[in-house]
């Protein structure tokens, strides 16, 4: 344990940074009124003004610098689209994420779309900073409902490696991985939550690179981009928090069930509230306050954007700190889960309403925020805080339960939501840290999530996700060796241990395709493509949310085959603004497949639909708008591979054969 501490102290820190991200279930909220009924007007994509209901993203052809060795810019590039396609896999949304290439900064666009950058504009130790940047007038869904269509939004990456904490500046890191995800919420509509989700700030986050999204993720994207049957599936839970009768402003409502991730809302300026896209089951019901600014990280609770009224004045929290309690009928408000009477049971295309609680004002709370970590086979810190279903004693280490002389905050105790293991032996360990360990009492506990709650004499604090319950250890791999499949192609054999039948096996932020298990037990895959010569680093993921960098933070590696510089000839030399137009590309030493994109780096150029002929041919028809649009920018991207003349490629644009 003293050895996974000693890792523990760094990545706290840089957790610390990473909460001052751009500010899911919270919107970036207005109100054209100061009074009652409010009714949140949210930013978000008009979905009628994107093809097919996707916004492009475009990536800085200007590389950052200092990469750690081993790293490139090919790798980040393809860490922000995988990430992209975990925002994409959200099948109750409508709206997608489409990678358009590569832009230069300063370019002049018209279109929605996402530019990616990497700057020095940003305090050293934070990774990125994301969020909608130009709006235009009001707009209104498919549902009649007003709101602020986005369009343009930003993901700002840290250009200088060299200032980012050591744990986060791998690009296949679990810590950055996520920030991608996280800032890509941010650029979509989605502000920060408090259910230790990917939209939570990473001073309580537990998402891993594996399972990026909990429910509030998926809830929160879903009700701003509803796909069909969505709002139908969910029901909903409504009420209001009041203190010596008046609404309570700000307050965070949490629909928590005993097993799986936790959906909540923010209350309104009259103290309403309504948790939408909860799925049919029982829950828990708590109210609980903001945090206070985490100094020198945090301007508001939470990096919260308050809401704004009329005026474009916002509308702050009328509290310091209230006492948190749980929902229990007409008994009141309690502190001890034990007392709920009754869960509530929410069933879809309902409102489970009248869920009002009375809440008492604090000067502070008890205990502003907790985190915890857990240890891996080889001893190393995992946020996530796996534990194997059945053990006992199993140690995690939490941050934020010492007082300043580091001593246990006062009658603190620590329970489980539903009972399923008793937590005990807590001490101080290490300060500021504080030990406890997990024993499990319910052994037909199933994986996945499980909460912890925090007591003293006169507050509670919830941590949704305390710990995950895991069945089996975390997948590493040892070494990757290249060979051929039945079919002579290349393929790479993975050995290593802990991989499931749904392993994942990603070269930088590229799955490999599984071909099977080999009779040594390897597993052989078939590798995206990639330059000659480049150098992936190679990660598995499994389901559970457990990856081989739980055991293997410096992830091992495949070095492709040698092979020629790519070329590219593209016709015409220009595309203009007078509708579609036919865009020829042959390339010299290329692989183009059907997963193959290319852009001319502005959202004013849209690609509709290419067409791969060989591996050294393909044809998009493409229309302008707006402007006319030189071919000679292109970039085309297949795998891990990028041709751009921003990478020294040479591009030929001509209008002749």
């Amino acid at each position: 344990m003293r050895a996974g501490l000693v890792r523990i102290a760094a990545l706290v820190l840089s957790l610390f940074c990473l909460a001052a991200t751009a500010s899911a279930y919270y919107f970036y909220v207005s109100y054209n009124t100061r009074s009652t009924p409010y009714n949140p007007i949210v930013k978000k994509f008009d979905l009628n003004a994107l093809n097919n209901k996707t916004v492009p993203f475009f990536v800085s052809d200007q590389a950052p610098v200092n990469m750690l060795s081993g790293d490139s810019y090919q790798g980040i590039v393809s860490e922000v689209r995988a990430a992209a396609d975990v925002w994409n896999s959200v099948s109750t949304s409508q709206i997608r994420l489409g990678y358009g290439g590569l832009f230069t900064a300063g370019t002049s666009e018209t279109a929605p779309g996402i530019d990616v950058l990497f700057s020095d504009e940003i305090s050293p130790g934070i990774v990125a900073l994301g969020g909608p940047t130009v709006t235009s007038g009001f707009g209104f869904d498919a549902n009649g409902n007003t709101f602020v269509p986005i369009v343009r939004s930003k993901l700002v990456i840290h250009r200088d490696f060299s200032l980012i904490r050591t744990e986060q500046r791998a690009s296949y890191s679990e810590l950055f991985f996520v920030t991608l995800v996280h800032e890509l919420g941010h650029t979509l509509g989605l502000q920060h939550t408090l259910t230790s989700s990917v939209m939570s700030t990473q001073v309580t986050s537990t998402s891993s690179r594996a399972t990026p999204l909990a429910a509030d993720d998926i809830a929160a994207i879903s009700l701003l981009y509803p796909a069909d049957g969505y709002l139908a599936s969910v029901g909903s839970i409504g009420g209001r928090v009041t203190m010596n009768g008046s609404g309570v402003n700000l307050a965070s409502v949490v629909a928590i069930p005993a097993n799986g991730p936790a959906i909540s809302a923010l209350t309104n300026p009259d103290g309403t509230y309504q948790i939408n896209g909860i799925p049919p089951g029982y829950y828990y019901v708590y109210a609980h306050p903001l945090p206070p600014p985490v100094a020198g990280v945090e301007v508001t609770p939470d990096n919260i954007f308050y809401p704004l009224d009329s005026n474009g004045n916002s509308i702050q929290p009328n509290y310091t700190a209230f006492a948190t309690q749980f929902y229990n009928g007409t008994s009141g408000g309690t502190r001890d889960w034990h007392q709920v009477q009754q869960q509530l049971y929410v069933a879809a295309a309902n409102v489970t309403s009248g869920i009002n609680f009375n809440v008492s004002s604090r000067n502070a709370p008890a205990i502003t925020y907790v985190r915890t970590y857990g240890y891996s086979p080889t001893n190393v810190a995992v946020a996530t805080s796996p534990v194997t279903l059945g053990a006992q004693s199993v140690p995690l280490v939490a941050y934020g339960l010492l007082q300043q002389d580091n001593t246990l905050t006062p009658g603190l105790s620590v329970d489980t939501l539903g009972g399923v293991a008793s937590i005990n032996n807590l001490r101080p360990y290490s300060p500021p840290y504080t030990a406890l360990y997990v024993s499990w009492t319910d052994f037909s506990a199933h994986q996945g999530a499980k909460h912890l709650l925090f007591s003293t004499p006169n507050d509670l604090y919830v941590l949704p996700s305390g710990f995950t319950a895991v069945s089996n250890a975390p997948p590493s791999i040892n070494f990757t060796v290249p060979t051929f499949d039945a079919n002579g192609n290349r393929a790479v054999a993975i050995y290593g241990s802990g991989f499931a039948f749904d392993t994942r096996i990603f070269f930088d932020g590229q799955a490999a395709t599984i071909l099977g298990t080999q009779s040594d037990g390897s597993m052989l895959v078939t590798p995206p493509p990639g330059p000659g010569g480049y150098t992936a680093n190679v990660v598995a993921l499994n389901s559970d949310g457990q990856s081989s960098l739980f055991v293997q933070p410096a992830a091992p590696t495949y070095t492709y085959d040698s092979a020629g510089a790519p070329s590219l000839t593209v016709m015409p030399s220009i595309i203009p603004p007078t509708g579609d137009t036919v865009v020829d590309v042959t390339g010299l030493n290329t692989n183009f497949t059907s997963a193959t994109t290319l852009g001319f780096g502005t959202s004013d150029a849209l690609v509709k639909r290419v067409t791969v002929l060989s591996p050294t041919h393909l044809t998009a028809v493409v229309s302008a708008s707006n402007a006319w649009v030189p071919t000679g920018g292109i970039s085309v991207t297949t795998g891990l591979q990028i041709i751009s003349p921003a990478l020294g490629n040479q591009i030929t644009a001509t209008d002749s054969h």
